[in-house]
């Protein structure tokens, strides 16, 4: 039976990446029926079974809140909440975030007079951010056979010996002109690579929303090229080294404390990090690339596909509020934040895919965190490789891909004076957390696997900070 299963299962998963909604629902609901079924089978294929269901269940809750959400179908939501308490979970995104309309122009604005004072508001998105040549160059650097996809980014997902795949998170890390010394013109004319020339203008965009990005020294930078109906992770940027290090002295305290079985006071670990300077000044996202160009809205002519950023009103310092804001990804188009907010990719709604190459089929996005101060990875000069880590100095081996550009300063002045009048209202999304209500009979509690797939859009406990100690570490 656990064979059939299995094909079953890929075979949802397959009209599920072709689009097709209502056919993966229909065969997921099969898989889940024949586990149940199967649940006297042998011990060895019983645990077969359970991670069928486990991943069926998952992908079935999924797809019926995405259909909740864009067709109003609330027959959906009870089905999925019923899944998600067998599988032991208590909160979730809510139907807003996971089912978003196609568009945004179809968002509904109503909630509008509800928003945060927009002085206030915690986020920005600009349009049409980067001056076109800077735009189209950073575009060519980043072209699905640039060195940076085939020397630097295929190194985070090795597979090592034994078979084992390695997950690296890697960024590079470039040092920002001091603007009171040179003018802003000057500081992307002496700029020794595209990636800073962007981070340049992109931090000149956002002095007036965000003051304090002027003590920024450096920029972090990393890109991920992924299909559309890909997601990331609920998550926080942070200094990763500097994370490891907090760790790892707290946990030799407790050691060297229990070795010595003395009252020796131990540090607040949950103290000590959230008052370090753990997360960037501000965080953003650059579209540079969306999929299904030749998907057009009829309504608002824009272009491409792909699903939103989702920023939530929570932050690794302590400041929650149960509301978020959705970003679609915009061809050129900047998404800033405080970089202490929690923040992700929702999971993306299938829909037909119209691209034929992978040029057109991939989202490609540019990361930028602006740091006063942050760990920087010492790169490893006596290997040929590039250095894999976060913050790692910006290699000289991959200058070749983002040389910088010279334009006329007129230009780029009189863009920039324009860019930042091209501002968009995100999309409130409130609640964002929503207490999964108990739909039918929940008594038969699941043995769920420790390794949690959820991307944390679902939540074991009703307090969305359980993703902060997560994240963290305690």
């Amino acid at each position: 039976m656990s064979l059939m299963t299995q094909s079953l299962l890929m075979e949802a998963q397959s009209l599920r990446l072709e689009g097709d909604m209502d056919g993966s629902i229909a065969i997921l609901r099969v898989v889940i029926s024949n586990c149940n079924a199967d649940k006297v089978a042998a011990d060895a294929e019983h645990q077969i079974t359970h991670q069928l269901w486990e991943m069926a269940s998952y992908q079935l809750s999924l797809l019926l809140l995405q259909n909740c959400g864009r067709f109003s179908n609330q027959a959906s939501e009870r089905e999925a909440d019923n899944i998600l308490m067998k599988l032991g979970y208590r909160l979730r995104l809510s139907t807003k975030a996971f089912g978003y309309p196609a568009c945004e122009c179809a968002f509904d604005k109503s909630s509008c007079n509800l928003k945060t004072n927009e002085a206030k508001l915690p986020l920005l998105m600009i349009d049409d951010i980067l001056p076109h040549p800077f735009f189209n160059a950073l575009r060519h650097s980043l072209r699905p056979d640039s060195r940076y996809w085939t020397d630097f980014y295929s190194k985070t997902n090795e597979v090592e010996e034994g078979g084992k795949r390695r997950q690296s998170f890697a960024s590079h890390n470039v040092s920002l002109p001091n603007s009171t010394e040179l003018t802003y013109a000057k500081c992307i004319e002496k700029a020794s690579s595209l990636i800073e020339q962007v981070a340049i203008i992109v931090k000149h965009c956002l002095t007036q929303k965000f003051p304090s990005i002027l003590a920024a020294t450096s920029a972090e930078v990393w890109s991920h090229r992924r299909p559309p109906d890909a997601q990331h992770q609920l998550h926080y940027d942070m200094d990763e080294i500097r994370l490891h290090i907090c760790k790892q002295r707290h946990n030799d305290e407790c050691n060297t404390a229990a070795r010595g079985n003395k009252r020796q006071k131990v540090g607040n670990l949950s103290e000590e990090l959230t008052t370090t300077d753990l997360c960037p000044i501000i965080s953003c996202v650059l579209t540079v690339n969306v999929p299904n160009q030749t998907k057009t809205c009829d309504r608002c002519g824009m272009v491409g596909d792909g699903a939103p950023t989702l920023v939530c009103n929570q932050s690794l310092l302590g400041r929650t509020s149960n509301e978020g804001w959705l970003c679609y990804p915009r061809l050129n188009r900047l998404v800033a934040f405080d970089g202490s907010l929690l923040h992700a990719v929702v999971p993306g709604i299938p829909s037909e895919v119209l691209g034929e190459d992978e040029d057109d089929y991939s989202r490609v996005t540019l990361m930028i965190g602006f740091w006063k101060d942050v760990t920087l990875s010492i790169p490893d000069k006596t290997s040929q490789c590039l250095t894999i880590g976060p913050n790692v100095p910006f290699p000289s081996s991959l200058l070749a891909e983002f040389k910088p550009i010279a334009v006329d300063e007129n230009t780029v002045t009189k863009h920039m004076h324009a860019a930042i009048k091209h501002v968009v209202d995100p999309n409130l999304v409130r609640p964002l957390w929503t207490e999964i209500d108990q739909a039918g009979d929940c008594n038969e509690a699941a043995t769920i696997s420790e390794k949690d797939s959820s991307g944390r859009f679902f939540l074991r406990s009703t307090d969305p900070t359980e993703i902060d100690k997560k994240v963290l570490g305690f």
